[in-house]
């Protein structure tokens, strides 16, 4: 009788720890609350979003959608935050967005900062099509410059795939630099079974072809003793003093050109900056008119804008820019040059395209990271009811060139090199200076 009562309980045991639900990570938000938020992201983003269904057809995104409700009651909260914004960038749209510190953030808990997040403290740059860590943690310092293989076995360009699922992009070159930023996040590491701890084993290449093997730790941003790249800084980063990081420019005598950096399309005017944040923003049209004169009264014969670093901003500017080029200065449209990258996006992509078609201005870089075919520069929230995640998306779509696919082409490709980076030399500059 009493092996019989023992079968039994044995038998119980594993029946019933079979059907538990191990879930990794904290779940505090029901079931239930979780099905209702992603029915109501379902219902909202296809009455407000232009056009849902362009680059995802309707049966993908029920199937996506359904797999998820299918999965919610063996998820964490982190985990479903994670596979909803998987669903956003589905949609293949870098206007319609989740933002990483609301989806990281605790159900119910104040938002974090950027410096509570964990991250695998090494930052890498792409030369041509090759990944070098450029920034770390002091204690791996040894690795600087050195190409990066693969982390825990998975190959890099593996790596970039899975972490781009988790970004809202337009095309792969935007896709790339995000999933770049990105990589070093930890919470995405492990909702994508890169890692399954908080070490994680890091696989570089030097430049003797060696592989070095580097354990690499996840901790806190905060807590980061970061140090860079030991390189000659380049002469087109050295920014004169009082001008603005939202956009300046620079004489190089020597090269006869001027150079104008423009980083953010953005003025301390209109509809969408209140008095409350104007202060944050420079008056773009002060700034405009003293490179308009610049322009006018010098005898360059370059003007060089660089775009490369621009994320995008207010269309209203973008036309006045075109238009003051075309019509207010003393050089050509071939004279006009545009460097492009996979960080250009946006309003920054509309003026490159502008500049390229109407002006006749070459592109200098490589293909943009924004669609010329896009959805609206500006949209609105959608706030899912009970987890409070926000997601962004467009009110309108632009399309400027019919039957294009992707981002402005160049007309002169070229990706920076290492060696040339080591000795303070931006390739695509260097290409248009010595241009006769």
């Amino acid at each position: 009788m009493k092996k019989i009562i023992f079968i039994i309980f044995i038998f119980s045991a594993i029946v019933l720890s079979g059907c538990s639900i191990s879930i990794d990570g904290e779940k505090t938000l029901e079931n239930k609350k979780w099905i209702e938020d992603i029915d109501y992201m379902d219902e909202n983003l296809r009455i407000k979003h232009p056009d849902l269904f362009r680059y995802i057809s309707e049966e993908t995104w029920n199937k996506n959608l359904q797999k998820l409700k299918s999965e919610v009651k063996k998820l964490s909260d982190i985990s479903i935050s994670l596979a909803i914004s998987q669903i956003i960038s589905s949609i293949n749209d870098g206007h319609t967005s989740t933002d990483i510190l609301n989806l990281l953030t605790p159900i119910g808990k104040e938002k974090i900062t950027l410096g509570e997040i964990f991250e695998f403290p090494i930052r890498f740059e792409y030369f041509e099509d090759e990944l070098r860590a450029v920034k770390c943690d002091r204690q791996y310092k040894e690795i600087l410059g050195y190409k990066l293989l693969s982390i825990n076995n998975i190959p890099t360009d593996e790596v970039i795939k899975k972490v781009s699922t988790l970004i809202s992009y337009d095309n792969d070159q935007f896709a790339k630099e995000r999933a770049k930023e990105y990589m070093p996040t930890y919470e995405y590491l492990k909702f994508l079974k890169i890692v399954d701890s908080d070490e994680a084993q890091y696989v570089f290449e030097n430049d003797k072809k060696e592989e070095i093997t580097l354990k690499v730790k996840a901790i806190k941003n905060d807590d980061v003793d970061y140090i860079n790249l030991d390189k000659k800084e380049s002469k087109i980063n050295e920014k004169i003093e009082e001008q603005n990081d939202f956009y300046w420019f620079k004489e190089f005598k020597e090269d006869n050109l001027l150079y104008f950096k423009y980083n953010k399309i953005f003025t301390n005017q209109g509809a969408n900056i209140d008095k409350e944040n104007a202060s944050n923003y420079p008056n773009y049209y002060d700034f405009h008119y003293k490179l308009i004169d610049k322009i006018n009264n010098n005898k360059f014969e370059k003007l060089v804008i660089d775009l490369r670093d621009n994320l995008g901003g207010k269309l209203s500017l973008v036309d006045f820019l075109t238009h003051e080029l075309k019509y207010k200065i003393n050089l050509k449209g071939e004279d006009i040059f545009v460097i492009t990258g996979k960080k250009t996006g946006s309003a920054a992509v509309i003026l490159a395209f502008k500049l390229q078609s109407e002006l006749g201005a070459a592109v200098v870089g490589e293909e943009t990271g924004g669609n010329v075919n896009m959805f609206g520069t500006e949209g609105e929230f959608i706030t899912l009811p009970n987890s409070k995640l926000m997601i962004k998306h467009p009110c309108s779509s632009i399309n400027l060139k019919e039957d294009h696919v992707g981002g402005v082409k160049p007309d002169i490709a070229i990706k920076q090199t290492y060696e040339n980076y080591l000795n303070g030399i931006d390739d695509c500059y260097d290409y248009i200076k010595n241009l006769k």
